[in-house]
């Protein structure tokens, strides 16, 4: 993973009512699937950093077992067209990959797992 990021304390705090109806077990990734579609992307974007400004943002799961239990996969695509995969931890905290590394490693982005 190429870097970590901290998504916002706002859409933690806000997704506490969410994450009780959904229950995940990631109250970070509940909150988001509250948001309409182009406000994911625009949230995930932002997080992503480098420039990223998301136009698609797509769930590809959560985490339900062992060590890695509720950790939240989306992946993102960029209006300058790059996509990237971001794991997020229920407190927030998360990693970002570029798809393409993902790819050449034999992973996908925009997948369901």
């Amino acid at each position: 993973m190429r870097h970590l990021l901290r998504l916002s304390a706002a859409l933690i705090a806000a997704g506490a009512a969410a994450a009780e109806a959904a229950g995940s077990g990631n109250p970070v990734n509940d909150r988001l699937l509250s948001l309409p579609p182009a406000a994911q992307a625009t949230t995930i974007g932002k997080n992503v950093g480098e420039g990223c400004v998301g136009v698609s943002a797509f769930p590809m799961g959560v985490t339900g077992t062992g060590k890695a239990k509720g950790l939240a996969y989306w992946s993102v695509r960029c209006k300058d067209g790059r996509s990237f995969a971001v794991q997020i931890a229920p407190n927030g905290q998360g990693a970002v990959v570029d798809c393409r590394l993902l790819q050449a490693n034999g992973k996908e982005c925009f997948k369901k797992f």
